[in-house]
């Protein structure tokens, strides 16, 4: 027969609120030295700054200006690229401004921070009033083709 006695019980929670409070800190240290030394994820924003056709380079400055602030300027062929740490999916606003005839751009790119986005294509017309602020549309738009009904048809019956 089993007696179970005051001191009996007070061992019992003594050993093991011991073994718990151990359990815990070595779970918490463990987090924390992995969270600590775990490599961050880079997401990459990259793009091309042309004037009327992606082959005609444009000298500019490229500036994120929501959600981060970052700001770049365009190589010799008019590429730009930014490396953002632990970036989240967003929608980013670019702020594009022409060296030559300071005339400036606003668009909203939307970025998935787990594929980057090397794509991002901002066109200055030669329309566009020197000085002039202008806003366009997303660039994957730029990139997509309408879809051929003939060709899709025809494939269909072949």
């Amino acid at each position: 027969m089993i007696t179970i006695t005051k001191a009996s019980i007070t061992d019992f929670f003594s050993k093991t609120k011991v073994i718990f409070a151990t359990i815990a800190a070595i779970v918490t240290f463990s987090i924390t030295m992995y969270n600590q030394f775990k490599g961050s994820k880079t997401t990459e924003i990259s793009g091309v700054v042309g004037l009327d056709n992606v082959n005609d380079p444009v000298d500019a400055v490229v500036r994120i200006s929501s959600p981060i602030q970052q700001s770049t300027e365009t190589d010799a062929k008019g590429h730009f690229k930014f490396k953002i740490d632990n970036c989240q999916t967003d929608t980013f606003l670019l702020v594009v401004q022409n060296n030559r005839t300071k005339t400036v751009t606003k668009q909203n790119e939307y970025v998935n921070a787990s594929h980057g986005r090397t794509d991002i294509v901002v066109l200055f017309d030669s329309d566009m009033r020197n000085g002039g602020t202008y806003t366009t549309v997303d660039s994957s738009r730029h990139n997509r083709s309408r879809p051929n009904l003939k060709k899709f048809f025809q494939g269909l019956i072949h």
